[in-house]
């Protein structure tokens, strides 16, 4: 038997009190950026705090109940976690912090037609950071389906988003989607000319269209649109989703890999079908 080691990126959540307050800043990040938490590591880093286990059990309910799920607990030992908390976690070195989209806005009306833009801002700061850990081990793939929360990641500044041309109740992205990018438009549909880059993400109210490959993250259907789908010229996502029912890359067909496909909702499963 060979075990080896294997180098990831974890999101790091530090708790400060009152919890009721860091709650509602985790509830405006997952309103903000669907999908943010969905299949990442997750480190609670309650380092200096000497947490009642009580206390800590609390956390970790509250952090179930948004669907964040988390792998590991920086700052207790071991046996003080009770049977069913994640295990001790330590070291690992603290690298940048994450970026958070912030919302479309959205310009006054004029007349009977209203433009509608979508493009990343910089965002408050929230209480995460990333950390690179290391583990051994063979890695667990996951196939899960649920509704996907609501997140706004925690950062400082956010990459400028690509230009977009309004189109009624859609937009445009008019080049590239790069990595670290998220463009978010809750009210319609997202039409991406180009390729949308492993670590960018797309957020949509209706469908989204990429004409380009898909390495990233799409989420469409946001608004609560079954009949939303996603359509790209190359799959190769990390994650899609409609409606919050998603799919991670382990899950997708391999025969429609790199290939011009089209995902839509259909009796509370995600179909996959490639485009001739």
């Amino acid at each position: 038997m060979k075990f080896k080691g294997k180098s990831f990126i974890a999101i790091v959540l530090t708790p400060e009190t009152p919890y009721a307050d860091w709650f509602q800043e985790i509830d405006r990040i997952i309103a903000r950026s669907p999908g943010f938490f969905i299949d990442r590591p997750i480190i609670l880093d309650v380092r200096g705090r000497n947490i009642p286990i009580d206390d800590l059990e609390e956390l970790l309910h509250g952090l179930g109940q948004r669907s964040i799920r988390v792998m590991g607990i920086d700052g207790v030992a071991g046996s003080r976690l009770k049977p069913g908390m994640p295990p001790s976690f330590s070291g690992g070195r603290l690298t940048s912090d994450v970026d958070v989209p912030e919302p479309a806005t959205k310009p006054m009306a004029n007349g009977t037609d209203k433009a509608k833009a979508a493009a990343p801002a910089a965002d408050e700061p929230a209480k995460g950071e990333q950390a690179k850990q290391e583990k051994t081990g063979p890695d667990a793939k996951a196939a899960s389906r649920r509704k996907a929360a609501r997140p706004e990641p925690e950062s400082e500044t956010l990459l400028p988003g690509p230009a977009s041309v309004p189109n009624g109740s859609s937009i445009v992205i008019t080049e590239p989607v790069r990595s670290g990018q998220s463009i978010l438009h809750p009210d319609g549909d997202v039409t991406v000319i180009g390729s949308v880059s492993s670590g960018a993400e797309i957020i949509a109210g209706g469908s989204i269209h990429i004409y380009g490959a898909l390495r990233g993250r799409a989420l469409a259907g946001v608004a609560g649109k079954d009949s939303a789908r996603i359509f790209c010229s190359k799959l190769d996502a990390e994650l899609v989703s409609i409606n919050g029912l998603y799919k991670v890359a382990d899950d997708f067909d391999g025969t429609l890999r790199n290939s011009p496909a089209q995902i839509r909702f259909e009796n509370e499963t995600l179909v996959f079908e490639q485009l001739s």
